[in-house]
Parts: structure tokens; sequence; C-alpha cells
């Protein structure tokens, strides 16, 4: 086969041989090979070439993609739920005071979540369920109603009856430390014993009375 009849990729591997056979043997086993590798470059592709061109292309190792560690788990969280408050009269306590008869307590409700965490990252998260773990406590406060009676009126008490005047002796004459009336106070009246008094002579007793006093 001539030189110009053959391709472009044959003419480069006579061209590695060559140079192959320079290094080894010198320039005289390169040209033998030529003319070797000419004649049957078109029936079998020579092993050094072919081994050659093997070697001359690098293998690599795939590295293997590491497999995801996912994990489900169920997580729960509280939450506070709030008292409610209600005010109930109380006919026993002074009106307008307040007491707290029953004392509000907060619930609490428990939800429940799936949680997805691929190599630790949570990844996913779904409701699975809810429930009141403990119920709130309403709040009473008593609001007392209760008014006093007032006080009954102060009852008047009846004038005191008058004192009873004694009566005058005969003739006008009055008896020695006998009560006389308040219009008499200050007059002079005479005894029987022939002495006079005077009504009021030493001022009203402890009752507020008038006497015939010694003047």
């Amino acid at each position: 086969m001539r030189w110009a009849a053959l391709t472009t990729k044959t003419k480069a591997t006579v061209v590695v041989v060559v140079a192959a056979a320079i290094w080894i043997g010198g320039v005289g086993s390169a040209g033998a090979l030529v003319g070797s590798v000419v004649t049957n470059v078109g029936e079998a592709r020579p092993a050094a070439v072919v081994a050659s061109a093997e070697s001359a292309t690098p293998r690599t190792t795939p590295t293997p993609t590491p497999t995801p560690v996912v994990v489900v788990s169920e997580v729960t969280e509280d939450s506070t739920i709030a008292f409610e408050r209600t005010t109930v009269d109380d006919p026993a306590l002074p009106k307008g005071q307040t007491r707290i008869t029953t004392a509000g307590v907060p619930g609490v409700l428990t939800t429940t979540w799936r949680v997805t965490t691929t190599d630790g990252t949570e990844t996913g998260r779904v409701q699975v369920g809810k429930e009141v773990t403990r119920a709130p406590v309403t709040e009473v406060t008593a609001l007392g109603s209760y008014v006093a009676p007032a006080a009954p009126a102060p009852v008047p008490q009846a004038p005191a009856a008058p004192v009873p005047q004694e009566q005058a002796p005969a003739q006008g004459l009055i008896t020695p430390g006998a009560f006389c009336a308040d219009a008499q106070n200050g007059s002079v009246a005479q005894a029987s014993n022939g002495r006079s008094y005077r009504c009021g002579g030493k001022g009203a007793d402890a009752n507020g009375h008038l006497h015939w006093n010694t003047m």
C-alpha cells in the first residue's frame, strides 16, 4: 500500500510506531518496521500500537455517592389553654366586695408531629394528632350583694307627767318644802306656822322642780 493512500489516522499510527522503533532499535529497525506496518496496516492493527493507545487513556475509579440517612420520628409539643372567668352573686358578702372562690388554672394542649430528618436536618413535619391533656379550670369570683338593714328610728319618749302640785292649805297658806309651780317661781307665801317662804328660794332640785324654801 502506498503512503499517499493511507488515511490520516493510519499515518498517525505509523508515525507512533516508527518513533518507538527508533527509540528501541535505531533507524534501520525503524525502516523495516515502516514497511511492515504500511503493508499490513489494512489487514491488522499492530498490538504495540493498540497497547500504546490503551495505555495512553487514563482510567479513573468513580467515587461512590453516599446514601443519605433518613429518620422518621414522632415528637409532641405542649401549648397553654387560657382559663375563663365568671362572677356569681354572694348575698352573704357585703355589697361591692369581691372574693375568689375558685382559682383559675390554665389547660394544656398536646400536639403530635411526625418529623422527617435527612442527615440530621429536619426536612419535613406533618401534624398527626392534637389532644387536650389537661382541661382548664374556670376562675369563679363572688360579688357581694348584702346590705345591712337600716337602724330603726328612735322612739320619741313621752313627756314626763307633770308633778302634781300639793294643794295649798286653806286660806292660802303653803306647806314649807312642798312643790310650787314654775309660774310661782320667786313668789312669797306664808305657811301655817306664820313664817314666809319663797317659791324656788334655793333653786330647783335635782329633778328640776321648785319648792317653797325659807327666805
